[in-house]
């Protein structure tokens, strides 16, 4: 807990590696594990903003580093990558995507792959829908898990959600709460807390069984990846990023930005996820032009589909890229 290191893979050609990178003129690390340095690129872009991945991913992942080489990130201003001296014009959307391009053709370089494939989670997802956007020849595939399209529309929709719900099972403390904090748009972060506890509440967060944090924080607690102040930074880094993006993210509606994208996309929803409502991604994905879409429900997920039903999820990342061998 006192010494941050890479936890070993015994293998003859694994790679295993936790480093600081200068990425848009900021240290930021990544942690490259794989069984094999020879297999695809996968690159992973966490959720958030600032819900970083290094210090408790290693276990979830396990299966997937039989196939692939692994990428995780955190991004500028989370976990790792944390630092308050961050300037506020640093923390934006654009910066987050040159980010994003930046480090994917470190990695094509630095594993002699033409293309790497991308997998965006909640925030992440938009991040990484515009990477593959505004430069699709860096990737071969892209998987959106829990995309987000319509910030504003996806929250409305998700406050009456869990505001019906509380009804519905006469929960009157949650409708007293809900209903003191109105329908967003919001104008700051308490409002927000307020309708996540009852989207966890009402089994439509992180995970529909509930016990997704639990492991999470257990993983950070037992793992070599992160040490105690690191864990400390993890969370102001949360704090920190969310405040920095709060408002840029309020004006996110990628309809009115993406209407082709020219690399094969899939995106992966949970059918009990409540804190982003499938709806205005449907809309989406049915008039998107791509070269290839499929959208893919997962039964038995709310909003983390990936660590929820892990063995679906690496089926279909297997089916679909050997697609390219």
């Amino acid at each position: 807990m006192f010494t941050r290191k890479a936890h070993n893979i015994n293998k003859e050609n694994s790679i295993s590696k936790l480093f600081p990178l200068i990425i848009g003129n900021h240290e930021q690390w990544i942690y490259i594990r794989g069984e094999d340095r020879r297999k695809p690129v996968l690159l992973m872009i966490h959720g958030g903003p600032g819900a970083a991945q290094i210090g408790f991913i290693r276990r979830f992942q396990k299966e997937f580093e039989k196939h692939f080489v692994v990428v995780n990130w955190d991004q500028r201003g989370a976990g790792l990558s944390y630092n308050k001296s961050i300037p506020p014009e640093a923390m934006t959307i654009d910066r987050f995507v040159d980010d994003t391009i930046e480090l994917t053709n470190y990695l094509r370089k630095h594993f002699k792959q033409e293309k790497i494939y991308l997998v965006g989670h909640s925030w992440g997802t938009i991040i990484g829908l515009l990477a593959v956007y505004k430069k699709p020849s860096l990737f071969y595939r892209y998987f959106g898990v829990a995309q987000l399209i319509d910030y504003l529309e996806g929250e409305k929709l998700s406050y009456q959600y869990v505001l019906d719900k509380a009804k519905q099972v006469n929960n009157q403390k949650a409708v007293k709460k809900l209903t003191e904090i109105g329908m967003p748009p919001w104008n700051g972060l308490r409002q927000d807390k307020v309708h996540q506890k009852y989207v966890e509440v009402f089994r439509g967060g992180m995970s529909y069984e509930g016990n997704l944090i639990y492991n999470i924080i257990k993983e950070l607690l037992i793992g070599v990846e992160y040490t105690v102040m690191d864990m400390i930074n993890h969370l102001k880094g949360q704090f920190f990023s969310l405040k920095m993006l709060q408002d840029e993210m309020k004006t996110v509606n990628l309809n009115s930005v993406i209407n082709e994208i020219k690399i094969p996309i899939y995106f992966c929803m949970g059918k009990h996820d409540l804190t982003i409502p499938y709806e205005p991604t449907l809309a989406f994905f049915n008039h998107v032009s791509a070269s290839d879409k499929h959208w893919i429900w997962f039964d038995h997920s709310a909003h983390s589909p990936m660590f929820e039903e892990k063995e679906k999820f690496l089926k279909l990342l297997l089916n679909e890229t050997k697609k390219d061998r």
